[in-house]
């Protein structure tokens, strides 16, 4: 349930034809970044989870472009989860948010925009470890 608005839902547009559908995302629209990077998960494993880290600077949308899973996020106190099934959106999430990807279905393909190349120093790894980040953030 998507209740605490910690995930901006990002409408994709489809043109349809009989060539088939061309869906559009323009993230320009929501003014939050220019895309450095794209990558995307796929044949996760029954149960097994993916992400369970937080970042401290860099911002991403979401996309489920076959199949299905489910984006959990959390600042440390409130939590915030929405199950992407279709690929008619995706999800912007900001940094400073713990995250987790679980259930993914047998074909989940998880399409993700960042907003910053990969840097191993914007990752939190530990759960304890970003709480006492986010105090330090919230105390600054």
């Amino acid at each position: 349930m998507n209740t605490l608005n910690f995930l901006k839902k990002l409408d994709v547009h489809s043109l349809v034809d009989f060539r088939g559908n061309l869906n559009i995302a323009e993230l320009g629209r929501l003014d939050e970044f220019a895309v450095k990077r794209i990558y995307y998960i796929s044949n996760v494993p029954k149960g097994v989870e993916r992400g369970a880290h937080a970042h401290k600077s860099l911002k991403q949308v979401f996309f489920a472009i076959s199949g299905s899973f489910t984006l959990k996020v959390t600042d440390g106190v409130n939590s915030d989860s929405v199950q992407l099934n279709s690929h008619s959106c995706g999800y912007f999430l900001s940094s400073g948010f713990w995250r987790v990807l679980s259930d993914f279905s047998q074909d989940g393909v998880c399409l993700v925009l960042a907003s910053e190349y990969y840097d191993p120093d914007d990752y939190i790894h530990k759960f304890d470890e970003f709480l006492d980040w986010r105090i330090s953030v919230e105390k600054s």
